[in-house]
């Protein structure tokens, strides 16, 4: 369709400059209009100019047609670069995923270690806060490396839901993953309420990271 395009672009350039030459000749034995060589000119020169119109109108039709099959097929092509990257990007995300919940599950049972510890190495005047931020000290390392990994976790996660070749089901999943281990990991780094409470709420949140393990290895 391009190459018919490029014909039809020329014919029009070709009968376009005919016709110049022709209305000029035309024009020029305008003087004797009953001669022959008037009527040939005109006759030619209203020929052109048909040609001139059809060449312009085929021609514009089929430069649409050839950038339309063109669009179709540089969509085509982008579809299949992004169901490749959702391929490359699910592999990568159900790895760190596992990471940053392994990461997780380990930090918040030392957390909790460290609390049931304290309070059964206290006396009557245990302080939760103080506690509290005591193990929170004592893990700054390890809940930076938390931050770090949730936000490369975010980051493939956004990165996924702006992929339009991925199924919304697919989408919906990996993102519920995404929030679960986010309120896991806020529950390791940012330390709150009571012992049980926090240890009901570990127990929770590590079954449901661990469940989305499963999930996103049938994706």
């Amino acid at each position: 369709m391009e190459t018919l395009a490029g014909l039809l672009e020329l014919a029009f350039l070709v009968s376009f400059i005919v016709a110049i030459v022709y209305g000029v000749k035309w024009f020029k034995q305008r003087k004797d209009k009953e001669s022959d060589q008037f009527k040939k000119s005109k006759k030619k020169f209203i020929i052109t100019c048909v040609v001139v119109v059809c060449t312009f109108i085929f021609g514009g039709m089929a430069q649409n047609s050839a950038d339309e099959a063109e669009e179709q097929a540089e969509t085509a092509q982008q579809q299949k670069k992004n169901k490749s990257n959702y391929k490359d990007d699910k592999e990568e995300f159900a790895t760190q995923y596992f990471a940053l919940g392994h990461k997780v599950e380990q930090l918040s049972s030392k957390e909790g270690n460290e609390w049931n510890d304290a309070i059964e190495n206290s006396d009557d005047d245990f302080d939760v806060d103080s506690t509290i931020d005591t193990i929170q000290n004592n893990h700054t390392d390890e809940i930076d490396d938390v931050y770090s990994k949730l936000s490369d976790l975010h980051d493939l996660d956004q990165k996924i839901q702006k992929n339009d070749s991925v199924d919304d089901s697919d989408k919906e999943k990996i993102h519920n993953a995404y929030l679960d281990a986010k309120h896991f990991a806020n529950h390791a780094t940012n330390i709150s309420g009571s012992y049980d409470d926090f240890m009901d709420k570990h127990n929770e949140l590590d079954q449901k990271v661990a469940d989305h393990v499963e999930e996103l290895q049938d994706l």
